[in-house]
């Protein structure tokens, strides 16, 4: 079988090179010599071409099974989107299906984050950033392209993808290895919506039945994996504490605080020429502000952020009968990532 991995030089393109090297025949397409160095490196053979140029396309994708589309154009200046940009993703996709072998399976790795405010509460529900609104787009792209041509054509929102290779994966890790304490403000029971490059490389697989059917699907961990989980599995020398954090009443107090903190040119002012009964409610303000900020510099716990944290379990529909994502990791060897 041979598997197209398009944009293989990118993170998850070539940690998904190095899993299929020795289950299949993995062919990475990259645009030039550059970017093939690391997998040629590692004896894996790349071909080198535009696919969104349709002569370069027709002799890069006429003979794969299956075509995993791991790239993502965007705007080299602002690193957000264009017109340009858009207009070369799009034909990226629709190539993949037009220049295919007639059998060919069509893979997209879109993301949790085409999902926006239903997953992400701090994102916008009527002005969401750039790259939510194209993935979104370029998956319906894929179901259009699909029915166009009678292929199949698979969407994977993908959670937040970890591996050996990740660059999130690496910065935990490194972190979890020193001996620290760390504090961590989520609920460790709740989803953590990560997804494995083992799981990945499982769902990829399991496109090939015929039971599958072209559409968008969810893909993280099989199970789910809860934040108690992922930071367990990484922790090697580390101790964790999880501080659930607490859905607090803001007064209308606490929201003019809010609203004028660190705007002392505004906020000097007001405070000169406010009543003098409300002065008792700023002082209190002001002094569990102040405490509090001083009482964290004391703890012994650093504490590690994550914006994923807010994120709610991942909706749409899951791709079925996925390998357990532990059983899968008992034979992942990213070694060559270290």
């Amino acid at each position: 079988m041979k598997i197209g991995i398009i944009g293989a030089n990118g993170n998850v393109g070539t940690e998904l090179c190095i899993l299929l090297q020795n289950d299949c025949d993995v062919i990475p397409i990259v645009r030039n010599k550059i970017a093939s160095a690391f997998l040629e490196y590692h004896g894996i053979n790349c071909r080198l071409g535009d696919v969104a140029n349709d002569e370069s396309a027709k002799t890069l994708l006429d003979d794969l099974d299956i075509i995993v589309n791991a790239t993502w154009v965007a705007d080299r200046f602002s690193g957000s989107q264009n017109q340009t940009s858009k207009e070369i993703n799009k034909k990226l996709i629709e190539n993949c299906f037009k220049f295919s072998k007639k059998s060919a399976t069509i893979v997209y790795l879109s993301t949790i984050r085409a999902f926006g405010n239903k997953v992400d509460p701090v994102t916008s529900k009527y002005f969401p950033p750039r790259y939510d609104v194209e993935k979104k787009f370029l998956d319906k792209i894929v179901q259009k392209s699909a029915k166009k041509f009678n292929k199949k054509g698979i969407s994977f929102r993908c959670g937040h993808v970890f591996g050996n290779g990740q660059p999130n994966t690496i910065v935990l890790k490194k972190l979890l290895s020193q001996n620290k304490s760390y504090s961590l403000p989520v609920n460790p029971d709740n989803a953590s919506n990560i997804l494995h490059i083992v799981t990945l490389k499982d769902a990829i697989f399991k496109c090939i039945d015929k039971k599958i059917k072209s559409n968008t699907y969810s893909l993280v961990n099989n199970p789910q994996w809860s934040w108690k989980e992922v930071f367990d599995f990484y922790n090697s020398n580390s101790t964790l504490m999880f501080s659930i954090p607490q859905q607090k009443q803001t007064s209308i107090n606490q929201k003019i605080f809010k609203l004028f903190k660190g705007k002392r040119k505004f906020m000097l002012p007001i405070l000169y020429r406010v009543p003098k009964k409300y002065e008792p409610k700023i002082i209190k303000e002001l002094s569990i502000r102040k405490y509090s900020s001083e009482i964290s510099k004391i703890n012994s716990y650093e504490q590690i952020t994550n914006g994923n944290f807010s994120y709610v379990p991942i909706p749409g529909i899951q791709l079925p009968n996925l390998e357990k994502t532990k059983d899968s990791l008992k034979n992942y060897d990213g070694s060559v990532f270290l």
